[in-house]
């Protein structure tokens, strides 16, 4: 199964609750297809707030994120600027109205978002947010796929066997993976020490399990959410 018919001219839009989810998540994927493709990602929260509420906090990691964008020659991304680790307390509506916007000006044939049963919350409403956003209306058919992505540390600590993620897309990064490292160092106030699956090695390894998994060197996994064909 694969995410794209092909892999030149397409639009792909992000939906992502924090800066780094989208490197986390899909940063293969950007490596892959950010030159003849069109990608464009929209963060919902700051992502530091929540734990460090100082403006400088913010400042800084909206730094790094903009940095990273300019060295990958990516469109800007938008900045929602809801409350970080509380989009729990926003009005689902207010989110989609934010989101829809965007997706009406954007017209993207993909998006891409979080697992729905990840261990964030703001991980979770960004899913409710993005699918009720992309309700199958006829406004919205150039929707072609909706996808969910997994984030470490986040998806697979969340340890119900009922809501665990189950790929069933795999995306070879084999010639990306250093590349999806690389764009991960933007963030550096986000990477961990091994074990922790976020941190240099932790992701490798995660991508070396997926690889695995779907007969790779590196993968990353994605779940298939909504697909139509035309």
């Amino acid at each position: 199964m694969e995410i794209l018919k092909s892999k030149k001219n397409n639009k792909i839009l992000i939906i992502a609750a924090h800066p780094d989810d989208e490197i986390l998540g899909c940063g293969g994927l950007i490596a892959k297809y950010k030159d003849k493709n069109k990608i464009q990602v929209i963060f919902l929260t700051n992502g530091v707030s929540a734990r460090e509420p100082k403006n400088v906090s913010i400042e800084f990691r909206k730094k790094e994120c903009l940095n990273l964008f300019k060295f990958l020659n990516l469109n800007k991304p938008f900045f929602l600027d809801f409350p970080d680790n509380k989009l729990d307390t926003v009005p689902l509506l207010k989110i989609v109205k934010k989101i829809e916007y965007i997706i009406k000006k954007f017209k993207p044939n993909l998006v891409l978002t979080h697992y729905e049963n990840c261990l964030n919350i703001d991980h979770k409403i960004a899913y409710q947010a993005t699918i009720t956003a992309c309700r199958p209306l006829k406004k919205f058919d150039f929707i072609n796929q909706i996808v969910s992505f997994e984030v470490p540390s986040s998806t697979e600590w969340n340890v119900s066997n009922k809501w665990i993620f189950k790929p069933n897309i795999y995306l070879e990064i084999s010639k990306e993976i250093k590349k999806k490292i690389n764009y991960l160092k933007f963030y550096k106030s986000e990477i961990k020490i091994y074990p922790h699956s976020r941190s240099i090695k932790g992701l490798k390894a995660v991508a070396a399990y997926r690889g695995i998994a779907s007969g790779f060197n590196f993968a990353e996994a994605f779940l298939l959410v909504r697909k139509r064909i035309k």
